[in-house]
């Protein structure tokens, strides 16, 4: 009888054991999906609304760039680290840092109110720093299609960058063109 009941227990603790290190893994991941910092990055982007993948928004991240007068906007669509400027969670504008190689230089941050650096997807529409998605439900995804058509609103990605220098899309919120840092 004895025997019994100690294999019962040895059985519970192994049936329990895989829900309780997955409730440490939900809560880690958790935790640092809530570290970093709010910035607004203004977008370009359309919905395209896949049944079968499900409703997201798919954007471009249309950068202030610093020295947009040499190669304009498209310089970032190869860049894997970016500096930002500016006070969170509005950007003055952002430049490109070299690669990394194997360590940073300190110097090259100077000025930088926070480094963001690419994360690699496994969805193509994620390429680096020139393009995400956002999740959302079927009716937020219409409106938000609406939004993104109007020529006279402009789009901004609400991101979260931990100090590690991962991004990640928050929501996405919308100020008419030539107006003020949506708040």
């Amino acid at each position: 009888m004895r025997a019994l009941s100690s294999l019962r227990l040895w059985l519970a603790g192994a049936l329990l054991l895989p829900l309780v290190a997955f409730g440490f893994s939900w809560a880690a991941t958790y935790r640092l999906a809530q570290q970093g910092q709010e910035w607004l990055v203004p977008i370009r982007g359309y919905d395209p609304r896949d049944l079968l993948r499900g409703h997201y928004v798919q954007y471009q991240y249309d950068w202030p760039v610093a020295d947009a007068s040499s190669e304009g906007q498209d310089s970032l669509s190869f860049a894997s680290r970016l500096c930002i400027e500016g006070t969170a969670p509005d950007i003055v504008r952002v430049r490109e840092l070299p690669a990394a190689l194997g360590r940073d230089d300190p110097g090259q941050a100077r000025g930088c109110a926070i480094v963001v650096r690419e994360s690699l997807g496994t969805r193509r529409e994620v390429r680096g720093l020139s393009s995400g998605i956002l999740f959302a439900s079927q009716e937020r995804a219409l409106a938000l299609s609406r939004q993104l058509t109007d020529v006279r609103q402009q789009g901004f990605v609400r991101v979260r960058i931990r100090p590690d220098g991962v991004m990640r899309p928050v929501d996405i919120e919308f100020r008419p063109r030539g107006g003020g840092s949506p708040r």
